[in-house]
C-alpha cells in the first residue's frame, strides 16, 4: 500500500484521526519540501518525493519507484 500525501494538512489530519498510526510496511509519498518535512518530523519513513531533479512530478517519482 502507498500514501501519498500532498499537503502538510494531510499529515497533520493523519495523526491526528489514527493517533496511533504504525507505518510498518505501508509505503508513504509526498509532494513538496514541506510535506516532505512534515512527514519526517513525524516520524515516518518517506519512501517516495517530488519533485526531485531525477522526477520533477509525482507521477516521475513514482515510476522511479516502482
Amino acid at each position: 500500500m502507498l500514501v501519498v500525501f500532498q499537503t502538510l494538512r494531510e499529515v497533520s489530519s493523519l495523526l491526528k484521526n489514527f493517533p496511533n498510526f504504525k507505518q510498518e510496511d505501508i509505503k508513504i509519498g509526498c509532494f513538496g519540501p514541506t510535506t516532505a518535512k512534515a512527514v519526517k518530523e513525524a516520524g515516518l519513513r518517506l519512501d517516495v518525493e517530488a519533485p526531485t531533479p531525477e522526477a520533477p512530478s509525482m507521477t516521475a517519482a513514482l515510476e522511479l519507484y516502482l
